[in-house]
């Protein structure tokens, strides 16, 4: 019986193939199936933008996810670059939103979310936690396929743990990089500390991310759904309202932080009323790439 199953699978893999049927469409399902495993294997197929092999950076007006081909590790074994160097170009737009998301993924709050912003025909940008994506790679696999960004936001999110050394950090970083290339292929290139760099990091901790090609993403507005001061998704579109009222600046690159974690269900309540307000005040939304500016 074992052996049928594994034949029918094969045939289906073939015929799907032979019809030109997206294999993304049904990979979801498939993955979850019993006795699946060589169709988890398959890769996932994303329209996206890739740094070359010398490590040369795309275009700053690419508006699409960028991703390497290799894991650090690869590009070790191959003698390739690790870096981009320590110059890069800066996208700047007039009302420009980034929507990021930390924690996840999580089954239910990241798959709500991607369903709203499908809706709205925007994308956004999902730091993702190791530990999660061992939980559940088939929502990484559905935020890489529908066009939104993913970036490394450590293994643990414990900060006694990352932050003891640039080692340690670096460490969960890239075992972080490893479990989301096994699950699509490719690993991205930006990174988001937990808790943010400010009081983390030191010097050494900027050059071993600089020494392994990542670019650290903070932020510039926050709804407060992690902080307190969020606790109704009212007040999240709120906070963004009053910090972009009070700084203009934000106008050219707005970075929000939000959350869609376990627990954090009053950010996806609040999601489509922030992207309302967003898009009232005259706000297009791009995900991050590597011309993100600074946020400060």
């Amino acid at each position: 019986m074992v052996k049928v199953k594994y034949i029918l699978g094969i045939c289906m893999i073939v015929l799907l193939t032979a019809t030109g049927w997206g294999l993304s469409v049904w990979h979801q399902d498939a993955v979850q199936a019993k006795g699946t495993d060589i169709i988890a294997s398959i890769p996932v197929k994303a329209d996206v933008a890739y740094v070359s092999d010398d490590f040369t950076l795309p275009d700053k007006d690419n508006d699409k996810p960028v991703y390497d081909k290799y894991t650090i590790a690869q590009r070790k074994e191959k003698g390739l670059p690790l870096t981009y160097g320590k110059t890069r170009d800066y996208y700047y737009g007039d009302h420009v939103a980034y929507l990021t998301f930390d924690d996840g993924p999580n089954d239910h709050n990241t798959m709500e979310i991607l369903d709203i912003l499908k809706k709205e025909n925007i994308h956004a940008t999902f730091f993702l936690t190791g530990q999660n994506v061992k939980q559940y790679p088939e929502v990484v696999k559905k935020i890489y396929a529908s066009g939104n960004a993913i970036g490394v936001h450590s293994y643990s999110h414990d900060y006694k743990k990352i932050y003891v050394s640039p080692k340690a950090y670096t460490d969960e970083l890239l075992q972080t990089e490893q479990l989301i290339y096994d699950v699509i292929h490719v690993r991205p290139i930006i990174s988001r500390a937990p808790g943010g760099t400010k009081g983390h990091f030191t010097k050494p901790f900027w050059q071993a991310i600089d020494d392994i090609g990542y670019i650290e993403v903070g932020w510039n507005a926050l709804t407060g759904d992690a902080d307190g001061t969020g606790k109704t998704p009212e007040k999240s579109v709120e906070n963004v309202r009053t910090q972009i009222a009070e700084r203009p600046y934000l106008n050219k690159h707005l970075v929000v932080l939000m959350h869609d974690a376990y627990g954090h269900h009053a950010t996806v309540e609040a999601l489509p009323n922030l992207i309302k307000m967003l898009k009232d005040q005259g706000y297009t939304f791009r995900v991050v790439t590597t011309a993100i500016p600074p946020s400060w």
